[in-house]
């Protein structure tokens, strides 16, 4: 009977590891297969949150440019035909490429629509005035021959400060989206430049990310300006002043 029980003992200790042991395969794999989940939840929470929050946000005050468009002394014409909205990127986010391929601008003006005004990018530094910045539009946007004077076409290029040469916006380096409004009145197609109380919404979209889209005013006062032409030698001088647009 004792050789039985120590046999029946032995047996059921084995009987006991054997289950033991699946038990612990079976809560390894259980409590691998938990951590690869929750590593992918976390993962496709980060990809909707980055998708859900845009790359870029305003970074100060727009600002735009006033004209007179009309060039006979004593006469006016006073218009918006030109904004610059300061960017950077927004916390967490690494950087946008600024190729043309990789970042669109929509615009929606008071007499249109453009589904892409973006033409590409430029460096600069610190401390240009508004006239420089816009007379360095980079390669692929429309020239810009007169300063100060009309715009010949609609286009948007961003004009980055600081920055390290290469095509990335990124975090540190300040950029200025440059949009820049055909205000030609000699031509035979229509302007879009704004007048008092007119409303442009601007919308950029990266490669990722949501895109960021803002709206301005312009207020009922602009600044009192007066354009005059020579008609003795032909030369025409184009009175300019910066708006506040908040």
């Amino acid at each position: 009977m004792r050789r039985r029980r120590g046999i029946v003992g032995i047996e059921a200790a084995i009987v006991l590891i054997a289950f033991v042991i699946v038990a612990a395969a079976l809560a390894f794999v259980a409590l691998n297969m938990g951590l690869f989940t929750t590593q992918k939840s976390k993962e496709v929470m980060q990809r909707g949150l980055e998708e859900a929050t845009s790359a870029l946000e305003v970074d100060g005050s727009v600002i735009a440019r006033a004209i007179d468009a009309d060039t006979t002394t004593g006469s006016y014409n006073i218009v918006v035909d030109a904004l610059a909205v300061p960017l950077k990127i927004s916390p967490g986010r690494e950087g946008i490429d600024l190729d043309p391929s990789k970042l669109t601008v929509r615009l929606l003006l008071p007499n249109g629509f453009y589904e892409n005004v973006y033409c590409g990018y430029a460096s600069g530094s610190a401390g240009e005035d508004f006239e420089a910045v816009l007379s360095n539009a980079p390669t692929g946007c429309e020239p810009y021959t007169t300063s100060p004077g009309p715009f010949v076409a609609t286009d948007a290029y961003v004009y980055v400060i600081n920055g390290d040469g290469d095509s990335v916006l990124e975090l540190g380096e300040k950029g200025l989206l440059i949009i820049r409004l055909d205000s030609d009145t000699t031509a035979t197609i229509d302007v879009d430049y704004l007048e008092p109380y007119d409303k442009i919404m601007i919308e950029l979209r990266a490669v990722s990310g949501a895109s960021l889209t803002l709206e301005r005013v312009i207020p009922p006062t602009l600044p009192p300006l007066d354009s005059t032409s020579d008609a003795t030698t032909g030369t025409t001088t184009y009175a300019v002043a910066p708006v506040d647009l908040g």
